[in-house]
């Protein structure tokens, strides 16, 4: 039995510890961001209204005599980052549709930027999540992650604002897509059912890709190397492919390959991705492009190591310690083909469609996974375990999507608002096909303490389906911003959704639809002046579910209710943000068994009803941007207390209280040309309850905080050619990666990156 001191569950909606800690974040962040900005009022040289800088040789009134500077500004994309050099983004769409500045949006948002994906070196999608605020990620085995925001699983994600499935338990490759084709990834928490529709009440992970944005041809080549012998080669090229500059082309390839901290296990990439940019007339624009990655993974463990020894121990291995044997692989490929017009009716109305379609498969992988059945497990003294499991299969998943937008601006009482309508549709067909496993089970593994992967590879028998299942989610939304008052505005916005499943998978009927999903959204922004603004929303979400009741009639989806309030902040330019966010989240209709009852006529069918189901509060904190001239910062804090309907603590295996900071320092005033870097990335301890195969009882099984530090330096050795070193796990802390702690998975040691990179 489980001994565990329950908490009381409580009406209220935030803890007295969160208040207080909600409480002094919010001075400290009001603090630093009005600090920071009278500092850049303070040293900014006036501007007049047409633009012009007012050189003053003191701090009166009265212009000098001196010649004025002209400023020119060229218009840009608000929505890209890359070639900014910035931390911040001046406009975001992902929670509502409409472009929005951070101060406009009532709801938590976080976007890592072009230039912090490079200081950082976040090569895949994974690296850019484990330094996003607020985000909780785990490594479940060699080649699966899993996510979390809030206290819930993450599950919802879009590329460029379409929906995309990924199907992680198959391991298609999705989490490690190549950030080489993103400019961008931006972050909504909490429930967003408003653009995304059927999920989980956690964050929206959007990638934005790069475009073909530039008529001015340019090259970006790059190579890079670690200490553990993974290298990589990459080229960018942009250009115009017609003499006026109306059609622009850009192709992004790159390789990686080469070894891990883990023995005998490789991984390599392979990523072509192309796009076209065509100006159809002065008001529209069509995009068309492509891409295709694979992932290769060899020897790569499934499940992790095991957890325990035959004497009751829990294990303590080597980070190094592979599991798996010599012809097991993981590969699979990505390939995307997307499409978008955008046409402008005037200079408020906009019209935007998007479409995509992806083909996505684990390509027959081999695998061996490890396990404990009773007190079968790794013997301390012989090294024996005795529990195999070969598994070989086939997953194709192939995946439609499409979406249209209307988005405008319109004048009613004095005012200026705006407003977005639109629908989407995808469709999504998942394929899974296994391969027999031998009939007569597989021979004792020799001893593991020396284990070399030298194992032979079973004899596989006959392919079957295992899996045929379809999804279908069609929807229409609409939203507007109606401004008040110049300080008051009012978000208001709803979607409509239809959600279909059927098939079978793994021999259970997955039939279940919802229609006439209903989604609201409601956000209240008042700016208290023009650097600090206060907000409050509440934002929806579902999910569908495959469970039934005694009647047999699948339950209804669960409803994921987000409350938030906060306070956001942001210098005169933009370039320094902060945000702090209170957030109470409610999830309704969460499956529970219905005391063991079966479903009438059913082969065991147990029955299940929709209660009242799980909550999580808390607070989250971030500051983001230019500091001064030099020092550029991303600071993120969070804290909840996640709990199911009984008032127990839910989702243990992600930390519930997180830190990352990351900043830049340019020396050039001191040493021309380099910069210098470094951050912490600070969580509380995470556990899961285990049974003790030896003691056959249940207990925790986890890790405590965990500190990672990283420090990087880049120098320009002139405006071509610069060289970045980056130091990840500084003090090569040893610590579980993993969220379930059935088996063994360790973060990667210390590791030394460095990469060339020549621009023309």
């Amino acid at each position: 039995m489980i001994t565990q001191s329950r908490k009381q569950h409580k009406s209220n909606p935030l803890s007295w510890s969160v208040k207080r800690t909600m409480h002094l974040s919010a001075i400290a962040s009001l603090a630093v961001s009005s600090s920071m900005i009278h500092a850049e009022v303070s040293q900014q040289q006036p501007i007049n209204d047409n633009g012009i800088e007012i050189n003053r040789g003191d701090n009166r009134s009265e212009p000098s005599t001196t010649l004025p500077t002209i400023v020119v500004m060229a218009e840009t994309n608000k929505q890209v980052t890359e070639n900014t050099d910035s931390y911040t983004i001046p406009v975001t769409s992902s929670a509502t549709g409409m472009g929005l500045s951070a101060k406009e949006t009532p709801q938590a948002v976080s976007v890592v930027t072009n230039q912090q994906i490079k200081d950082q070196n976040s090569t895949t999608l994974i690296d850019v999540l484990k330094r996003t605020p607020a985000i909780q990620v785990s490594g479940v085995d060699g080649a699966r992650n899993g996510l979390s925001s809030r206290g819930f699983a993450i599950n919802s994600f879009q590329i460029d604002g379409l929906n995309t499935d990924f199907v992680q338990q198959a391991a298609m490759g999705e989490y490690s897509a190549n950030t080489a084709m993103f400019d961008h990834v931006e972050t909504v928490r909490g429930a967003t059912g408003l653009m995304s529709g059927s999920g989980d009440p956690s964050a929206n992970v959007n990638l934005i890709r790069k475009r073909a944005d530039s008529s001015v041809p340019k090259t970006e080549l790059s190579a890079n190397v670690d200490r553990y012998g993974q290298y990589g080669l990459s080229v960018d090229r942009s250009q115009s492919l017609v003499e006026s500059g109306a059609v622009r082309g850009r192709v992004v390839a790159s390789y990686q390959d080469g070894d891990t901290f883990i023995d005998r296990q490789e991984l390599g990439q392979s990523l072509l991705y192309a796009t076209v940019d065509a100006d159809v007339g002065d008001s529209t624009t069509v995009s068309v492009g492509a891409s295709r990655q694979h992932n290769k993974s060899k020897s790569t463990m499934w499940g992790g190591l095991p957890n325990y020894l035959s004497d009751g121990s829990k294990a303590d291995w080597d980070t190094s310690k592979n599991g798996s044997a010599d012809w097991t692989n993981w590969d699979s490929d990505n390939t995307y083909y997307f499409a978008d017009i955008d046409h402008d009716f005037n200079a408020d109305w906009n019209l935007t469609t998007n479409a995509s379609y992806n083909e996505s498969d684990s390509s027959s992988p081999k695998l061996l996974y490890m396990y404990a059945n009773g007190d079968q497990v790794v013997n301390p003294d012989t090294g024996l375990i005795f529990n195999l499991n070969p598994f070989h299969a086939d997953t194709e998943r192939n995946q439609f999507n499409v979406k249209s937008k209307l988005t405008g601006n319109f004048d009613a009482l004095g005012k200026t608002h705006k407003l977005i309508v639109g629908g989407s549709y995808s469709k999504s067909d998942l394929d899974t096909f296994t391969y027999k496993s031998p009939p007569d089970g597989m021979l004792p593994l020799p001893d593991f303490s020396d284990w070399d992967g030298s194992y032979p590879e079973p004899e596989w028998g006959a392919r079957n389906r295992s899996s045929d299942v379809t999804t279908k989610e069609k929807a229409i939304f609409a939203a507007t911003q109606l401004k008040l008052s110049d300080p008051l505005a009012v978000i208001l916005g709803a979607r409509v959704s239809d959600f279909e499943r059927s098939g079978v998978q793994y021999g259970r009927n997955v039939n279940t639809e919802a229609k006439h999903i209903w989604t609201p959204y409601a956000g209240i922004t008042y700016a208290v002046n023009d650097n600090h603004s206060l907000y409050t929303s509440y934002s929806d979400i579902f999910k569908p579910q495959t469970q039934r009741d005694i009647n047999g009639k699948f339950l209804d989806p669960i409803e994921g209710k987000n409350y938030e309030i906060g306070l956001k902040s942001e210098s005169d330019n933009g370039t320094l943000q902060s945000q702090v966010s209170i957030f109470r989240i409610e999830q309704d209709n969460l499956a529970q068994l219905d005391g063991g009852q079966i479903i009438p006529g059913t082969d065991l069918e147990k029955a299940y009803y929709g209660a009242k189901g799980a909550t999580s509060q808390g607070v989250e904190v971030q500051v983001s941007g230019q500091i001064s001239d030099q020092l550029q910062a991303s600071v993120g804090y969070t804290h909840f207390n996640a709990e199911d309907n009984k008032g127990k603590t839910i989702n243990t295996g992600f930390a519930d209280t997180t830190l990352n900071l990351f900043a830049t320092y340019n020396l050039d005033h001191i040493i021309p040309n380099l910069t210098i870097g470094g951050g912490v990335d600070w969580s509380n301890g995470y556990y899961g309850i285990v049974k003790n195969p030896v003691t056959k009882q249940s207990e925790k099984y986890g890790q405590d905080d965990v500190t990672l530090a990283n420090i990087m330096a880049r120098y320009s050795f002139n405006d071509n050619l610069e060289a970045q070193v980056n130091v990840n796990n500084l003090f090569n802390q040893k610590y579980l990666a993993g969220s379930t702690f059935s088996g063994l998975t360790y973060g990667e040691p210390l590791n030394v990156v460095g990469r060339l990179t020549y621009r023309f």
